[in-house]
């Protein structure tokens, strides 16, 4: 069933200053003025159509690229024209990824003035090592400014983004990175494994990726010392303060409606799940979005598999209300067989997946699949 009043809104910014060499999202470092403001008259164009389908917005995630990026002339053009056509809950979760070099004292007051309640802070190391073996654009130093300016204006709502995995590095190294992660007390900390994308600068040249034993050491070694800071993992990558878990994603994640607005940017109606073509002269030029029309016992399926990377899985009432469908009707005997070899854990009316063994979720979704 399709939706009306969406309550989320993802909203991409394609543009960078440069692109980082692990970076697989669609992202444009050679951009100019007269391409932003293009940019920006079909956000404008696009944000009016979905409009209708939205709203009041409980939460809005704004990601690139960059957002910070853009000049405050560009982003006031950018915020005025959403909110000439979408209105914000009260309470909601605003989010806006930001670049520690782009948040300067100025931006910062520019995004708290149109209601940003949270700021996603690229920082992946504070090793010059490993971010110059990633390809990390700018200096470990402005982490800490970016920090600073967000505390000595009372934001403590704000993650930061820790790579893991990177060439040569050690867990004695990861160590040390959480050590200096946790000195910046952030809300939130978002942990990925470095992949080698097809077509990045890191697969061109010849990068591989961390040892699969090595990888499990690490993300373990992360939520003990996460989880003792007061930091806790509440989905395979992402750990939070309680109360500061991104609530924009974990309705992605339980596959509640989002609206998707900008090129590549995806979004999900109840019914199709739909993506914007990853070209900016294509999007602008009016290039309609890819459906993804699955049906609807796979989506269903599909909604478990992502909802079981929660630590906290799915409520049998709640996935009915999501879905339409019983778990236990849809795949009794795969939950069952997976239940029997340690995989999940479950009672009459919940499932999940042990918190220490959601590094194998993608193993259970395959599975359910």
């Amino acid at each position: 069933m399709s939706v009306l009043a969406i309550p989320s809104l993802y909203l991409h910014v394609p543009f960078c200053v440069k692109r980082c060499d692990y970076c697989a999202f669609y992202t444009l470092a050679d951009s100019t003025a007269p391409m932003r403001a293009g940019y920006l008259d079909r956000l404008k164009q696009e944000i009016a159509a979905a409009a209708p389908s939205c709203g009041p917005l409980q939460h809005i995630y704004v990601g690139g690229g960059t957002p910070t990026f853009l000049s405050h002339g560009e982003l006031r053009r950018l915020f005025d024209g959403l909110f000439a056509h979408m209105r914000l809950d009260a309470g909601a979760e605003f989010s806006v990824e930001a670049n520690p070099q782009s948040l300067t004292d100025e931006t910062l007051d520019l995004l708290l003035g149109y209601g940003v309640t949270r700021i996603s802070l690229g920082a992946q190391s504070f090793n010059d090592r490993v971010r110059t073996a990633i390809g990390r654009y700018g200096e470990a130093d402005a982490v800490v400014a970016a920090v600073a300016r967000l505390r000595s204006r009372g934001v403590v709502n704000y993650n930061l983004d820790l790579i893991y995995g990177a060439p040569e590095q050690t867990l004695a190294d990861l160590e040390v990175d959480l050590e200096r992660f946790l000195e910046m007390e952030p809300a939130h900390i978002s942990t990925y494994s470095l992949m080698v994308e097809p077509g990045t600068p890191l697969a061109r040249r010849g990068t591989t990726e961390a040892a699969d034993d090595l990888l499990a050491d690490m993300w373990t070694a992360i939520g003990e010392r996460l989880a003792a800071a007061g930091i806790h993992r509440y989905e395979v990558s992402n750990h939070a303060r309680p109360g500061h878990e991104c609530r924009h994603n974990r309705h992605v994640w339980y596959g509640g409606p989002f609206m998707g607005i900008g090129p590549s940017a995806s979004w999900y109606d109840g019914d199709s799940r739909w993506t914007n073509v990853a070209d900016l002269k294509l999007w602008q030029g009016g290039r309609g979005p890819i459906e993804d029309r699955l049906q609807p016992e796979h989506r269903a399926r599909e909604i478990l598999a992502y909802g079981l990377r929660v630590a906290t899985g799915w409520q049998r009432p709640a996935f009915r209300a999501a879905t339409g469908y019983d778990y236990r009707a849809l795949c009794g005997e795969t939950l069952d067989s997976l239940a029997a070899d340690g995989m999940i854990v479950a009672t009459d009316d919940s499932i999940r997946i042990p918190t220490e063994k959601l590094i194998l979720a993608d193993y259970v979704a395959r599975e359910l699949l």
